[in-house]
């Protein structure tokens, strides 16, 4: 018990200084100007799933109180930047919450559950390896204490550049149609396979694909078809960064490859053509651009379909070098040009992987090794 309170004791101290800079930082471009009602809400919907009923000041002393074990000092606005900065973007140093939290997930499973909350991503994890979740302890502890019984180096990021058509497989989670969609419905699409670059984890199979729903016209009369535009906006990795996605030539050329391979157990392979629509393009006869538009009055993408998407750019982003105890027996390179439809299974334990230097530095030695998760100091995104 010593040893515990000591260590929240050190975290805290941490936090609180941290907290007195989080008003010259904004953990996230999109939360840019945004309201205390606005970041708290943010809060809870990755630790909790779901926004809490009461007012701030009652809502921001439990999220303290599950995270840390105690409530902190500081103003309302630096506790809600300086805890952003913690569970969502880390440092250099020292990576997020959520970024170690995906790699005990990757660890284990091979892939993350980044569609759930953080915290039952965690009970899930605590159950599978102890049989029982240990709600009675803060959350910072639980996620260390899963990561040090499951690896032996510090869980550290690195600057990696991710390439420009660097081409990733996506699966629907969900069904998307005319008829029951919904502008502004979001549309979840996983991950396939790791992404990894010079044995460098970006993303794992398993991390979402941020997609809106931003068009939706009903079936109408005289045989009129319903239509459904959608967006794929940015790939949501292990690290803070949101690289662009688009539907070009590479990803188009994988298309055609996995239908010409066969989908092999997997879902419709969904997308492929030219033809481009106001940013987005036909579902069918044509393909995809940055999104899909699926036409008719009984069309719909069932949930298990799969497509392909390539980055827009490079994009330096966050990653985790891969120890070589955890580094995968085999994988399978590709150039950021296309994607190896062959080297992709339904279990989705293929990697996409480019060979190239990409001028990575050396992982920091200041982490910390299982016992201590210190909370980084704000950090903008780029």
């Amino acid at each position: 018990m010593k040893a515990v309170k000591v260590y929240v004791l050190a975290v805290m101290l941490v936090f609180a200084s941290s907290a007195c800079m989080a008003s010259e930082a904004v953990p996230d471009p999109d939360l840019s100007g945004s309201s205390s009602r606005q970041m708290m809400e943010s809060i809870e919907k990755i630790i909790y799933g779901y926004v809490s009923p009461g007012g701030l000041i009652d809502r921001l002393a439990k999220v303290e109180e599950d995270l840390f074990g105690r409530s902190l000092p500081g103003t309302i606005a630096d506790r809600h930047a300086a805890i952003l900065n913690f569970i969502d973007v880390g440092t250099d140093e020292q990576p997020s919450m959520m970024f170690k939290l995906g790699i005990a997930e990757w660890v284990v499973d091979k892939k993350i559950n980044a569609s759930e909350a953080a915290v039952k991503r965690l009970e899930n994890l605590e159950v599978n390896l102890t049989g029982a979740a240990k709600t009675g302890s803060p959350i910072v502890m639980r996620v260390e204490s899963l990561l040090a019984t499951l690896i032996m180096d510090p869980v550290t990021a690195q600057p990696v550049t991710l390439p420009s058509n660097t081409v990733m497989k996506f699966r629907f989670m969900d069904e998307l149609s005319p008829a029951t969609s919904r502008v502004g419905d979001f549309v979840r699409l996983e991950l396939t396979d790791d992404v990894i670059v010079n044995q460098n984890l970006i993303a794992p199979a398993g991390s979402l694909l941020l997609t809106e729903v931003r068009e939706v016209k009903r079936p109408r009369m005289f045989g009129i078809p319903g239509e459904v535009r959608l967006s794929f906006n940015e790939l949501k990795p292990l690290g803070p960064q949101r690289p662009s996605v688009t539907v070009g030539d590479a990803a188009q050329k994988a298309i055609r490859d996995a239908r010409k391979a066969g989908s092999r157990g997997e879902g419709a392979i969904v997308g492929a053509g030219a033809l481009s629509i106001a940013g987005a393009a036909l579902l069918g006869p044509v393909g995809l651009v940055s999104g899909v538009f699926i036409r008719g009055n009984s069309i719909k993408i069932a949930a298990g379909s799969v497509t392909f998407v390539q980055t827009s750019g490079d994009i330096t982003v966050s990653a985790y070098p891969i120890p070589i105890s955890l580094q995968p027996a085999s994988s399978q390179a590709t150039d950021s040009s296309g994607y190896d439809a062959g080297s992709s299974t339904s279990s989705g334990t293929g990697t996409y992987s480019t060979p190239s230097d990409t001028g990575t530095t050396a992982p920091s030695s200041s982490s910390n090794t299982g016992g201590d998760f210190e909370l980084p100091s704000e950090q903008s995104v780029n």
